[in-house]
């Protein structure tokens, strides 16, 4: 796993669309399909197993109502979430975080399973031709553009 947290640098943080009750959302930098986001703790948390029953509770309530934004934002009825604990496992970035995954029918090409990309897209390096990342101006404008319809998205709530 990588040393330096990228999740608890501001940097990265400072793109987060939302945030509640300790925990944010922010866009995957190399999304493997639209829509691709990343639920963090706050705080630096390496597994599940570092946060109370509270805690757990706060992070997959939030978890849930990022998912239905996201879908409704992607036009999209269904999803995929995958967290994954343990380098065996395929964690990447030892921080946890929650992958939520926008799907619709034909999304990926056939005999494409999404946790194989996602799997894919994470044994990459970053600056290999065949990641998908996002360029910086990319990001920032996703970014910008969820965190504007968040904002619309909780109003309503």
């Amino acid at each position: 796993m990588k040393k330096e947290c990228p999740f608890c640098n501001s940097h990265v943080t400072a793109h987060t669309f939302a945030s509640e009750n300790g925990f944010s959302a922010l866009y995957n930098h190399s999304p493997i399909l639209p829509g691709h986001t990343l639920i963090i703790p706050d705080k630096h948390s390496g597994s599940l197993f570092e946060l109370s029953e509270e805690e757990i509770s706060a992070f997959f309530t939030f978890a849930r109502k990022v998912t239905s934004f996201l879908t409704d934002i992607y036009q999209s009825d269904a999803y995929d979430w995958s967290l994954q604990e343990g380098e065996a496992a395929g964690q990447s970035v030892d921080h946890l975080h929650l992958h939520v995954i926008p799907r619709k029918p034909g999304d990926l090409p056939e005999g494409v399973e999404w946790y194989g990309k996602l799997q894919e897209q994470q044994s990459l390096a970053l600056d290999d031709s065949e990641r998908i990342v996002l360029s910086e101006w990319e990001y920032q404008e996703i970014s910008r553009a969820l965190k504007e319809k968040w904002g619309s998205f909780v109003s309503r709530q």
